[in-house]
């Protein structure tokens, strides 16, 4: 017996003996003064069988959980933020790594109890769940540790919000914390989520946007796919591009995209993590190559993997114009922190 069996088997042993507790394949009812208990029971099962089917995964996870808070946090102090945040299921991930990452084991657990699942079929529906969405939690955590690292190079020093004055005015507005990802609602308007001022002066705007609502920023609303409510995927775990917009100052924030008017201003540098199949996998590359045409950016977009697998077509991107511009750059990054400064670099050139 397995150590989440064990857990499984001590947490029936407790309903059985506590006979206030019902149990049914349509009911669970369970007196106030049991359920701390009870679901402290449950967790410790979902934690057990969660951990069971991750295997390396929850490893990983526990380090990059570490590493993105111990550079938020210096960030944020940096700064002067009270708080930087990322979607709930990643906060939750660092608040409590095996925890975040065994979420969807929880409904495992109930679900074992109430339609009396054999732990065979548990351990195979944990494989078909709980490890997809890892994957996915962890790619959006590596994100994060990723593109805030290239903006904490840049040495901001303060951090402001963005207020919409009316359909096409915005302001900064100083605020103590930060949602990446966030927006305030419009239907066809894309903003910045935060604007900032680096200690040598330079101020900048950023998106951290969701990779597929990125394509589709030229097309109309209603004739492209729609992704998000107003825009905002500040809670959304998904694979996202960071955007990087150099301002002049802090009185004419610019408005970044306009669905409606099929207006997208160029990006001063993107960044995107991409999997060796987005690379060479023709329907995803294509994706890929559609977000680097629609974000134009003034600088060679920054593809960023964590090491050597997949590799671009040949040609692909190449400037066709002659002038040998190159419009990608790949940097293997790995967990080396040491390379994400010279991402941010990137930006002094002219």
């Amino acid at each position: 017996m397995t150590g989440w069996q064990r857990d499984f088997f001590r947490l029936k042993q407790f309903v059985e003996g506590c006979g206030d507790i019902k149990v049914t394949s349509e009911r669970l009812s369970v007196p106030g003064d049991r359920k701390e208990e009870f679901y402290h029971l449950v967790e410790e099962v979902q934690k057990a069988l969660g951990m069971q089917v991750l295997g390396e995964y929850q490893e990983m996870g526990s380090a990059l959980a570490c590493r993105f808070a111990q550079m938020r946090q210096q960030m944020a102090a940096d700064a002067n933020l009270k708080e930087f945040t990322v979607a709930r299921a990643i906060e939750n991930l660092l608040e409590d790594p095996k925890m975040g990452m065994a979420k969807p084991a929880f409904w495992i657990v109930l679900d074992g109890l109430q339609q009396e699942l054999s732990v065979e079929a548990m351990e195979d529906r944990a494989k078909r769940e709980v490890v997809p969405f890892c994957k996915d939690l962890l790619r959006g955590v590596y994100e994060s540790w990723l593109y805030y690292s290239i903006v904490s190079a840049l040495k901001p020093v303060r951090f402001y919000g963005v207020d919409l004055q009316d359909k096409d005015a915005m302001r900064a507005v100083q605020v103590q914390s930060v949602a990446a990802g966030f927006q305030e609602a419009s239907r066809d308007k894309r903003m910045p989520e935060a604007v900032f001022i680096t200690e040598d002066d330079r101020v900048f705007a950023m998106k951290s946007e969701i990779a597929d609502e990125l394509q589709f920023y030229v097309e109309k609303p209603g004739r492209g796919r729609n992704f998000f409510a107003g825009g905002d995927a500040a809670d959304r775990v998904a694979h996202r591009a960071l955007l990087l917009y150099r301002l002049g100052s802090l009185d004419r924030i610019p408005l970044l995209a306009d669905r409606e008017k099929r207006y997208f201003l160029p990006a001063d540098l993107m960044c995107e993590f991409l999997l060796p199949q987005e690379m060479e996998r023709p329907v995803l590359l294509a994706g890929f190559e559609k977000r680097v045409r629609t974000a134009r950016s003034r600088r060679p977009v920054q593809v960023l993997t964590w090491d050597e697998s997949g590799s671009f077509p040949d040609g692909f991107l190449k400037d066709s114009s002659g002038g040998g511009q190159v419009l990608v750059e790949r940097t293997v990054v790995g967990m080396d922190a040491g390379k994400l400064p010279k991402i941010a670099a990137v930006l002094r050139d002219r």
